[in-house]
């Protein structure tokens, strides 16, 4: 059956006014680099506060049918619009700084979308209620809106390595480490929790928590070579324990190197660029 104009058409909808509000937000910023970093950021936050009553707590389910193979992916991949588009208004709703009926407006049409998506059957709850979107998304506005001032006029180190830290889940979970996964030839164990289908997303997530405090910790530390490589490559051994104890999943040995490899430099990388984002010339992170 083909569920293009039953189903995805709407998950693609809501990614075309996704991009819209991204780049209106951006070119209407002041400082477009940190603006966009910031956007990331709250991706990350939001992704990461879906993730647990997703994964975990099984909230609720998505059917955008764009991936056929999975129905937990494809579970996945319908969040990921919707989680996307509620940060894309959230950094909407900074950049405008708009006034908080806005934000009990947009909260509401949000509540209201979460309806039609119900009422066409391309996404259901199990536990999770309407209302709790709207109050959600009325603290998340609100919390986007005055952090994002807030962030403009400088960041404490501590909130600043959090900041990267969540905008590194949509640059690379999203991307690298569920790309793996989606490619048949790496996975996680799926004995991690009770539920087989869900345990190797909560490993996976549990993976990108401790490479990216590792990664964080290399970049601001300002470590030398040596001991940047002697700790890389303990990583790598630390990859292939997990391998040998069938924790991490590969193909062969060779899908362990590129794995290995590309997650931790990818996360590194990205890293290195929203540092470069989130800075300016007249931006720098707070001492105290």
């Amino acid at each position: 059956m083909n569920y293009f104009w039953t189903n995805t058409i709407w998950y693609i909808l809501l990614g075309v006014s996704t991009i819209i509000e991204v780049i209106f937000s951006i070119i209407k910023a002041k400082r477009r680099k940190f603006a966009f970093a910031f956007y990331m950021t709250l991706v990350g936050l939001v992704l990461s506060f879906e993730s647990m009553i997703l994964i975990v707590f099984k909230a609720y389910n998505y059917y955008p049918m764009i991936i056929h193979t999975s129905p937990f992916d494809d579970v996945l991949a319908g969040n990921l619009f919707s989680q996307f588009s509620v940060a894309a208004t959230a950094i909407l709703v900074a950049v405008l700084n708009l006034e908080y009926y806005w934000i009990l407006i947009l909260s509401g049409l949000y509540g209201l979308i979460e309806e039609l998506f119900l009422a066409l059957g391309i996404y259901s709850h199990n536990w999770y209620q309407t209302w709790m979107t709207v109050l959600s998304l009325n603290i998340y506005f609100w919390w986007a809106k005055k952090n994002y001032f807030k962030g403009l006029e400088g960041i404490k180190p501590l909130r600043y390595y959090l900041y990267i830290l969540l905008g590194l889940f949509p640059m690379d979970v999203v991307t690298i480490l569920w790309g793996f996964i989606l490619s048949g030839y790496q996975n996680y164990t799926r004995n991690f929790i009770p539920d087989s289908v869900r345990s190797p997303y909560v490993v996976a997530l549990l993976y990108y928590v401790i490479v990216a405090t590792i990664m964080l910790l290399i970049y601001f530390l300002r470590l030398k070579w040596r001991w940047k490589s002697t700790v890389i490559l303990a990583m790598y051994g630390a990859n292939f324990l997990a391998y040998k104890l069938q924790i991490l999943y590969f193909l062969n040995i060779w899908w362990f190197f590129i794995f290995t490899t590309v997650s931790i430099f990818s996360i590194y990388l990205s890293i290195v660029l929203l540092d470069y984002l989130f800075k300016t010339s007249k931006h720098k992170r707070k001492e105290t």
